[in-house]
């Protein structure tokens, strides 16, 4: 585990244990640095992890607020880059437990946005932070048919999907499209998921494109709604020139 993943934790369990109130205010980041002797950057990360798990509330000026004891959602996802999206799959453990072919009818083709009528080698299963976790989402991963051979490779290695398609094939991400919609949670997942049928859930798609127009992979991942939260940051692009 990184420095700051586990400065993280312990200052998130200090938060639970009401070492520090709500409302109340949070050491500085040189406090934070002398007590645990690490750096500015480990601590920011720290804090910046806690602020987007709801714990605490950061202000230029006025310093850091404890703003609950507890985080919200179970997973928070949050990325500025490609490589921040591309870290969901090794964040979390994909258990699978469906594997073949599917042959695309129309109404999944206009969920995934692909081609009715087109052949995809469909993985299907849950998704956990950390192998024995608690179940975050139900993850559905299609792989066009050209590539469907990487499933040979999925016998004898863990990593992502997208990762060995890269290797296997010289394939080079050079776009990952991702689309957040609400939904109720269907009936036939909600009992592995453990949480009512048709209650508030959240699907993301994600598409990978190489150099083609087309994807070559797509995944749909449906979260409780209480256990996904995504936090995006953009920066505003200065003009030449201006710093």
């Amino acid at each position: 585990m990184t420095r700051y993943k586990e400065l993280r934790q312990i200052l998130a369990d200090e938060i639970a244990s009401g070492v520090f109130i709500v409302g109340g205010k949070f050491p500085t980041e040189y406090e934070l640095c002398q007590r645990f002797g690490v750096s500015r950057h480990t601590v920011r990360e720290a804090l910046r992890a806690l602020e987007d798990q709801g714990l605490l509330s950061r202000q230029a000026g006025s310093g850091t607020t404890v703003l609950a004891r507890t985080r919200a959602p179970l997973y928070t996802q949050t990325f500025d880059s490609l490589s921040g999206l591309l870290d969901y799959a090794t964040d979390t453990a994909f258990e699978k437990r469906h594997e073949g072919f599917v042959t695309i009818r129309e109404g999944l083709a206009r969920t995934l946005g692909c081609h009715a009528g087109e052949r995809w080698l469909r993985f299907a299963g849950l998704r956990r932070l950390g192998v024995d976790g608690v179940p975050i989402c139900w993850t559905e991963i299609f792989v066009a048919e050209a590539y469907s051979a990487v499933r040979r490779s999925m016998a004898t290695e863990s990593a992502p999907i997208y990762e060995l398609l890269q290797r296997q094939f010289g394939l080079d991400i050079s776009e990952l499209e991702q689309r957040v919609s609400a939904m109720s949670m269907p009936q036939e997942i909600a009992g592995a998921l453990d949480v009512a049928p048709r209650s508030p859930a959240l699907m993301t798609r994600r598409r990978y494109f190489a150099e083609d127009a087309e994807p070559f992979e797509i995944t749909l991942s449906i979260h409780p709604g209480e256990r996904y939260a995504h936090t995006q940051r953009l920066q505003r692009e200065r003009p030449q020139g201006q710093t």
